[in-house]
């Protein structure tokens, strides 16, 4: 890269910045942003000292675990099997679970079997347990 056009790109760079700047201190956008010391302690300090408010979040809405175990019989299909974890609510979608395995093609590598699942697992985490 010759001497002019390194200069002509380096002005190009600055010319954009400013732009961008003006456009950005020009329409207020950046008033506002940053809290007063005031505010800024008011929200660093929890409501409640003994429990983030976070955390009493997570802890109304903790699912509880569901364990199914599977049994997989000889010619059982894709829909079967998916209709069978969607009512004992292993998954939520039989029919996005069934488009996940022929997508992949582990449809065609289920193995007979029981098998172990639970309700948080992973369409990937399910697919290889029924496939190993």
């Amino acid at each position: 890269m010759n001497k002019a056009r390194l200069q002509g790109l380096s002005a190009g760079i600055i010319f954009t910045t400013t732009i961008f700047a003006g456009f950005y201190y020009g329409t207020g956008l950046s008033e506002g942003t940053t809290p007063t010391p005031e505010e800024a302690k008011v929200n660093a300090q929890p409501k409640n000292p003994d429990k983030d408010p976070m955390e009493k979040e997570a802890s109304k809405k903790e699912p509880s675990i569901v364990t199914y175990s599977i049994k997989v019989k000889t010619n059982m299909t894709t829909t079967e099997i998916a209709d069978s974890l969607y009512k004992e609510k292993i998954i939520d979608d039989a029919a996005e679970f069934e488009a996940y395995m022929n997508d992949r093609d582990f449809s065609k590598k289920i193995q007979i079997g029981e098998f172990v699942v639970t309700n948080n697992m992973t369409y990937r985490q399910l697919a290889n347990t029924l496939t190993h």
